[in-house]
């Protein structure tokens, strides 16, 4: 049911959800600090007990069994009485639910924390199975009520205005806009076993072949053999040797393994296409369009911006440039850091303290929020054997709160992260004190309002903080670049992936050599004669994992459109003051009650213009000439 078309999507693994979690793992999660590995672990753990009750791995397991039983009987309820409902036994049918999954989120969540904390522990790898074994049983059961109450919608779609649907209503409307490209029962189900035993399969063995290959490399006069995560890692290494060797072993390996990346591409795309058509969905992107609740006019508006506005990158790019020494960036330096010697490391109290008080200088509130999810130990930032990499948060939602989990090592770049991720931690706390469970799962577009505005109050924070031009020069370039690759090089993304379709529409082949092609022709429109490009870079599609993932098409933009809006918000902020403030907490509280474009007409935007997207760009202006000024 609504655990299937809306799931809560906690950010596990952000690195490939959100560019800045590479920061956390590029800086220090593969090389670390001796200043960290001193600090008390106990400090940077969280306690996840309190999600359970302290219960044991036996109980957990039949609290998921049990989950499972109650889905199942939820279903037999209510699954043949759909089709008659009135308004409120709707409503009622849904506030059952919801009372319902929360137990069933809150022990999935916790198994799955217990693992990625630890991948080592037996104790949690068997949990993290209990509880993967228990979610898709539950979708199983419950995604054919999803198709019978949108089907009703779409006959009956004066129920959607019903007042006793009045907090369902946006909810209901994305399962009407959804119920024509369903299948029928038995055809969803067929689905769901195609692609888990085929084009799952397909992108599987592609992940596993990535990130279980080993390069033997030589590093600073020693031979070493590294894993490709540790290869991937050095692409941004501050020594420009470093990222250079890593960034040519890393390309050259996908040219060699074309044939698998090509293959895995165009059956991912063929399959993507073979779906479109039988969903009488109107283009390739329509699925996306739907699940992010926009419109293709807002995303062609966003991405012609984007290219429109390519010019600042370009400029940012050359400023880089001369920062660094060089008459033009090479391929392997657009990721890289602008200085070798990193100039801002901070202890874990300081760090702690300072995202607080970064949060606290904009709102009271918001600074207490973030200070209770570390005094109530909710933030894992400590370095072990067995940890996930990368960072996330990730709701808890029967105490309406949150976990982060990240790797702190000292740099200014893990203070960048943290504070990202208490900004989500802090949007998470508006919506589920506003909203009910139904109403969480926020459109990936909007999904990073509250933590871009985190990174954006820290700015402000540690430029008071600053007493050279030089730490204000590595603060300003960190936003920037962060800003500019999640605008401009995430928006070419997507770009390169319109193209790969429009070339499918058009009846050509897809193999690893025309999607070499598509990608440089991308890069082009946004780089122009910017940077240098490096042998074999024209692989780095091949890298990019969100264009591997099954169903899971045209989500590129999602992240462009993020980072434009928050700094189009922050440019309305520096202009109303004071008066910005409760209607942005109120917007951050939306969660999945309104659509972003409906969301934003009330904060007073049209997102279909190209004026709005042209704000962000402005702000990012500002904070260059700053870094102009400083030169």
């Amino acid at each position: 049911m609504a655990s299937c078309l809306r799931e809560i999507c906690p950010r596990y693994n952000c690195d490939h959800l959100h560019p800045v979690a590479k920061r956390q793992f590029f800086y220090g999660a593969i090389y670390g600090f001796t200043l960290v590995r001193e600090m008390a672990e106990s400090d940077m753990s969280w306690d996840l007990s309190p999600i359970v009750k302290g219960v044991s791995a036996e109980k957990i397991q039949k609290t998921l069994d049990d989950v499972t039983t109650e889905s199942q009987q939820f279903a037999e309820t209510h699954f043949d009485k759909i089709a008659s409902m009135n308004a409120n036994d709707i409503a009622k049918m849904l506030q059952t639910y919801e009372a319902l999954d929360v137990k069933a989120k809150d022990t999935v969540q916790y198994c799955t924390l217990r693992f990625v904390a630890d991948s080592t522990d037996k104790e949690a790898a068997q949990l993290r199975d209990w509880s993967m074994n228990a979610s898709s049983k539950r979708q199983a059961i419950l995604s054919p009520l999803d198709i019978r109450l949108g089907n009703l919608m779409l006959s009956k779609p004066e129920l959607i205005d019903d007042d006793a649907l009045q907090n369902y209503r946006h909810f209901l409307e994305r399962l009407k806009a959804e119920a024509p490209h369903l299948l029928s029962e038995e055809e969803e189900k067929m689905v769901v076993a195609k692609d888990v035993n085929g084009i799952q399969l397909i992108s599987q063995l592609r992940g596993s072949w990535v990130s279980e290959k080993s390069f033997d490399i030589e590093l600073k006069g020693e031979l070493k053999t590294v894993p490709f995560s540790t290869l991937a890692a050095m692409r941004m290494d501050p020594d420009r040797k470093v990222r250079e060797m890593a960034s040519k072993v890393t390309y050259k390996s996908f040219h060699e393994d074309k044939l698998l990346h090509g293959s895995t591409l165009r059956a991912i795309c063929a399959d993507h296409m073979t779906m479109t058509e039988k969903r009488s969905l109107p283009s390739p992107m329509s699925k996306s369009l739907l699940d992010q609740d926009v419109t293709e006019l807002t995303i062609n508006t966003l991405l012609s911006t984007i290219e429109g506005t390519a010019n600042r990158y370009q400029d940012f790019l050359k400023l880089k440039a001369k920062l660094m020494g060089l008459d033009k960036l090479a391929g392997f330096d657009v990721i890289a850091p602008f200085k070798e010697e990193l100039v801002w490391k901070f202890d874990w109290p300081q760090a702690k303290q300072i995202v607080v008080d970064s949060f606290s200088a904009f709102d009271p509130e918001m600074g207490s929020i973030v200070d209770d999810m570390f005094v109530s130990n909710r933030v894992d930032a400590a370095n072990r054997v067995g940890k996930a990499y990368g960072a996330f948060c990730s709701y808890w939602v029967g105490a309406k709160s949150s976990y982060i989990l990240t790797t702190y090592n000292g740099t200014i770049n893990d203070l960048y992260t943290l504070a990202h991720e208490q900004g989500h931690s802090v949007q998470g706390h508006y919506m589920m004190n506003a909203r009910t469970l139904i109403n969480y799962r926020t459109s990936a577009c909007m999904a990073e309002m509250g933590s871009i505005w985190g990174e954006l109050l820290l700015t402000e924070k540690i430029l008071g903080m600053s007493d050279t031009a030089e730490q204000k020069l590595e603060i300003l370039s960190s936003v920037l670049g962060n800003f500019f690759y999640t605008v401009y090089y995430v928006g070419m993304r997507a770009l390169f992936e319109q193209s790969v379709y429009d070339s499918i529409v058009d009846g050509k082949l897809i193999d690893a050599d025309s999607a070499c092609g598509l990608w440089s022709d991308a890069r082009d429109r946004i780089f122009a004669d910017s940077v240098e490009w490096s042998e074999y870079m024209e692989y780095e599609w091949a890298r990019i994992p969100h264009h591997f993932i099954p169903n899971f098409r045209f989500y590129n933009y999602s992240y462009s459109f993020a980072q434009m809006l928050v700094f189009a918000l922050y440019e309305a902020f520096k202009e109303r003051g004071d008066d910005f403030k409760a209607p942005f907490k109120n917007l951050l509280s939306k969660g999945n009650s309104m659509s972003p474009q409906e969301s934003l007409a009330e904060f007073g935007y049209d997102i279909s213009k190209p004026s709005f997207w042209e704000l962000g760009a402005k702000q990012a202006d500002r904070l260059l000439e700053d870094v102009k000024k400083l030169i």
